[in-house]
């Protein structure tokens, strides 16, 4: 009977079950196969309401679709096309720019997408920039916002796992700023022969930073906060999303009060709730995971065919890359894994 069910959840899955009820019915046949009761369930869900930076995700969220929402994507395109666009693969640093700062925020790229490809992907092959360059620019830049603050993955991440958010902030920063210079030296290649320059011109600097001069200081209010530790992460996001809601909807006028922001609330609770069902029931099945010590036989098999912490990291970063392309990156709890069997504190490698 437990082998039927587990054929039904996996053709479920690949018929394209909902994600949460995967998680659902597996941690419910897991449990019940290993004569626990279910209700562990529901006790560790539960668990998810006591995470002090749960507040963080919904607040952040808002801000993100906010700014998504009104016409701050052309402010600070119009600011960084300015102060970059004379140099070769100026237009290709302003989208790297942009499209990683959304994300920040929003915590999905595909978000990011659709706020920024309108209005950067036509630019972008008009000044002479290949198509396909293009296309990969707006895809890929999405995602390396991920790994700066305010990350939602970050948050959720130091939710399951039991580690400190600010840490998991401050270490996504180096491989954040290397993939950064990394992409910013291809599209300075390509820009060197394809693209056209804009010449730089002062006045138009000024006028576009003064259009801009609300905006600019939103994400130094959130660095300074959590890195300086002046702010924990959750009280970074009550900052961020009531700046934000002050300027865009009372100062620049972008939202009605009345007609856009309840319109805009709706739209981002609704991806947070769709993220935070299935942390809930990642949670039970996590539970049943660590139960049956499937970290720890993981872990044993491989220390027992891998010595070099290379060639570790190496399948391990490629694992997660074929993950990455299957599911959101909200839902790969795998590294959770990893950071248990090394005893809460990070992979031991």
């Amino acid at each position: 009977m437990t082998t039927l069910l587990v054929v039904l959840i996996v053709l479920a899955a690949a018929f394209g079950a909902p994600l949460f009820s995967i998680f659902g019915a597996g941690s419910l046949v897991g449990f019940i196969n290993a004569d626990i009761n279910p209700s562990a369930i529901i006790i560790q869900m539960t668990q998810l309401v006591s995470a002090p930076a749960l507040v963080a995700i919904p607040l952040f969220t808002f801000a993100g679709y906010m700014m998504a929402e009104s016409k701050m994507p052309e402010r600070l395109v119009n600011v960084s096309q300015t102060l970059l666009g004379w140099m070769p693969g100026g237009l290709a640093f302003v989208t790297l720019f942009a499209c990683s700062f959304f994300t920040a925020f929003t915590g999905a790229s595909g978000v990011t997408i659709i706020a920024l490809g309108g209005l950067l992907y036509p630019i972008l092959v008009k000044r002479g920039y290949p198509e396909h360059f293009s296309l990969g620019m707006m895809t890929c830049c999405g995602s390396l916002g991920l790994l700066f603050p305010p990350s939602l993955p970050i948050i959720l991440y130091g939710m399951v796992a039991g580690v400190d958010v600010d840490k998991l902030f401050m270490a996504g920063l180096v491989p954040g700023i290397l993939l950064i210079v990394m992409i910013a030296a291809y599209s300075l290649y390509i820009g060197r022969g394809h693209a056209m320059r804009v010449p730089f011109k002062l006045n138009a600097t000024l006028k576009a930073l003064k259009a801009a001069g609300w905006e600019i200081p939103l994400p130094f209010l959130v660095l300074i906060g959590v890195y300086g530790g002046y702010t924990t992460a959750s009280e970074a996001a009550a900052v961020c999303a009531a700046y934000v809601f002050i300027v865009e909807v009372f100062i620049y006028k972008d939202l009605s009060l009345t007609k856009d922001v309840p319109r805009v609330m709706k739209d981002s609770m609704v991806l947070v709730g769709g993220i935070l069902v299935i942390v809930a029931v990642a949670l039970g099945f996590t539970n049943y995971v660590i139960d049956q010590e499937v970290p720890m036989k993981l872990f044993a098999l491989t220390k027992k065919y891998i010595s070099s912490p290379y060639m570790f990291m190496t399948i391990l970063d490629l694992f997660l890359l074929i993950v990455g392309c299957l599911i959101d990156i909200f839902f790969s709890y795998f590294g959770y894994c990893f950071n248990y069997c090394s005893g809460g504190d990070g992979v031991s490698y």
